[in-house]
This record gives C-alpha cells, structure tokens and sequence, in this order.
C-alpha cells in the first residue's frame, strides 16, 4: 500500500491541489491543522472530505470549533489570531464545522505491516505538544508505543522528520517554516518499509494574491508571506 501523509494545510488550497496533481497514493492521511493562515479553508476541508481516508484534529482546528486559543509559538500566535477571525470564521460553512468535528484526537490505523499511531502533536500531548528530537527518543524508547506500533506519525512543527525510522513527520503542505518556500509530505510503501519525504513548488504568487485581498492589516501580510517565498 501507498500511504499519502501530509499535515498542516492551513487554508492553502492551491498548494494541497498541486501535491494531489503530482502524487498518486492508495490512501491518504491527514495530521490536523487545516484551518488558519490561508486564504481557502473550506476547500480544503472540502478535499479532505472526498480524498482523505483519516483525519486527525490539530490544535488550530480545535480552536475554531471551540474558540480557545490555538495555544501555538508567540511569534505566530497574532498572525493565527488575526487569520482566524477575519479569513477563517468568515468563510467557514456550518457543512465545514461539522466536518471538523469529525475530526479524530488520535487514531490507530492498520498499515498492513503493523499498525500507526496518528496524532497532530505528540503522543503525549495531542494537541501541543511538540515532537522534536528530545521527546521523540522519549516516545521511541516508550514501550507502549515501542511494542505496539511500527510507525508513530505526527505534525505540528512544520518541520519534515523522520526519527529511528519510526516516528514520521511530514512537514506542511501548506506553510513550510524552512523559508524554502517548498512545502512537504511523507510517502510510505508499506509493502517495502520504506519512507520517502518529498517537497515541491506550486503558484505561491497565486495563492499570496488571494491572501492579500483578505487581509486589510499590511503587516500582518508581510510577516505571512515570508513562509510562501
């Protein structure tokens, strides 16, 4: 089986489009966070509901349902604020927030060759937490998930990963943080155990001049836009 990870879309319709028209994949997962920052939440909510077979609730989901904070870095907390209430809660159907809601805190999918452990953030925090190398040799040498599960998948960070060839985190398909401009995802054959991170361009200019029309603060685009170029 080929198995389709991505993460992190965050209204970033065009890009999630182009990483569709480019991969072909047996099924799709889907880490959290589709919501925030990007200027088409609801078609990608849209995708999600006809192509992804897993979808897992990330903390900017989580707070748009709920309306508590988002709880994400400082340095992004006012552009998530800011995005939220003028681009998210405006375009958003209430078809798009019962789909959210269906949204799953964690997941254990069957993989063929064992089983994965989905989650936005950590295991140990689902929402969060954030799974760098630290805690991830943390969780590696845990035996609840050691034992139980050949693959731990994870998103959150925007920062591709894999560690011990166990924990997998594809990076953002949506708002890479690398100033690479290039978003990214996980492709794993289950059949050959393997792994393969990929990044790839799209029409950024496309999606920033939909973004611009959206957002009256300049400053507040100037600082987004510097995760798209």
């Amino acid at each position: 089986m080929k198995l389709l990870v991505i993460s992190d879309v965050h209204g970033n319709f065009d890009a999630l489009k182009a990483l569709s028209d480019r991969e072909s994949y047996d099924k799709m997962v889907f880490l959290g966070d589709a919501v925030d920052y990007g200027p088409e939440p609801g078609q990608v909510l849209d995708f999600l509901k006809s192509n992804s077979d897993v979808n897992i609730m990330g903390n900017h989901d989580n707070a748009v349902l709920t309306g508590s904070s988002c709880n994400c870095s400082f340095d992004m907390l006012e552009l998530s604020d800011y995005t939220r209430e003028n681009i998210t809660m405006k375009l958003l159907s209430k078809s798009d927030m019962d789909f959210m809601k269906t949204f799953h805190i964690n997941y254990e999918l069957d993989v063929g060759n064992g089983k994965a452990y989905l989650v936005h953030a950590s295991p140990y925090n689902n929402l969060d937490g954030y799974l760098f190398a630290n805690e991830a040799e943390k969780v590696f040498r845990d035996k609840q998930f050691f034992d139980k599960y050949r693959y731990i998948m994870v998103g959150h960070t925007h920062f591709m990963m894999i560690y011990r060839n166990k924990i997998i985190n594809p990076g953002s398909a949506g708002q890479p943080r690398d100033f690479s401009g290039k978003p990214s995802y996980a492709v794993i054959d289950t059949e050959n155990d393997t792994i393969i991170m990929k990044k790839f361009s799209y029409d950024s200019d496309h999606m920033l001049s939909k973004l611009k029309l959206l957002i009256k603060d300049e400053n507040i685009y100037e600082k987004l836009r510097k995760y798209y170029v």
